[in-house]
């Protein structure tokens, strides 16, 4: 019998793709920097790894798409599934956008500026290289530390452990996930606001690592229900016509 193209197994597919990209950020980062993990701690050590500048803009892209962009369309499917029940889903469903998009943005702006650094950086004269380190660290931590560590996870907090709490109605699992996921979020954004950096690391590492489990643990239960409902085109007619 030919399957039949639905959004549920697009969707997916696309949620699980998240998840794998993510994985390759982390994997791509671990070779630009050839297993140094000072790096992490102190990322202007990346400056010495010009050769690797390549593997550091695909970090950045599969950062944009693994971790935020490819999770739009979950973002919407999730509200459509549970805007009934739930007043806070409207808000729920703004900070996983506003996640999206603060970190989406961040990415795009290192990938800009990562490696052209990092080649400058290797041929410059000492007087240059501090200028470069200077112009580095800054826009490194506007980005990681502004963007990335205060404001987004305050947003992808809101949006994890809101949509947990109805997630664990259907499958207790990924609802747990989600709140886990969440709350780590919330502990990397209270600890870089009170510089407790302990916390920070702690919640960041731990959003790392289900920012890859999150999207393929769902992904696979959507793609499970998939062949329950609707083709796209049937789908996609009811999403406009609400």
């Amino acid at each position: 019998m030919k399957k039949v193209f639905t959004y549920k197994r697009v969707l997916g597919t696309v949620t699980i793709t998240a998840g794998v990209l993510s994985a390759a950020c982390m994997l791509a980062g671990i070779i630009a920097v050839e297993f140094n993990f000072d790096v992490f701690s102190d990322t202007t050590l990346l400056l010495q790894y010009a050769r690797n500048s390549k593997s550091a803009y695909w970090f950045l892209l599969f950062d944009m798409a693994g971790y935020y962009l490819l999770l739009l369309p979950v973002i919407f499917y999730l509200h459509q599934q549970y805007k009934y029940h739930s007043p806070w889903v409207p808000l729920f469903t703004f900070s996983g956008i506003s996640y999206v998009l603060t970190g989406a943005i961040g990415a795009a702006a290192l990938a800009a500026v990562w490696p052209y650094l990092m080649q400058k950086y290797s041929g410059a004269p000492a007087a240059d290289q501090y200028v470069i380190e200077l112009i580095f660290n800054s826009m490194t931590t506007a980005v990681a530390k502004g963007l990335w560590n205060m404001l987004e996870v305050l947003f992808a907090a809101v949006w994890w452990m809101g949509f947990g709490v109805l997630l664990r109605r259907d499958n207790k699992i990924i609802g747990m996930i989600s709140i886990i996921t969440g709350a780590a979020c919330l502990s990397d954004a209270v600890g870089t606001i009170t510089d407790w950096n302990v916390l920070a690391e702690t919640g960041v590492n731990i959003y790392l690592v289900l920012g890859i489990v999150w999207p393929v643990v769902l992904g696979i239960y959507i793609l499970r229900k998939s062949d329950t409902i609707a083709p796209f085109s049937a789908v996609a007619s009811d999403f406009i016509n609400d």
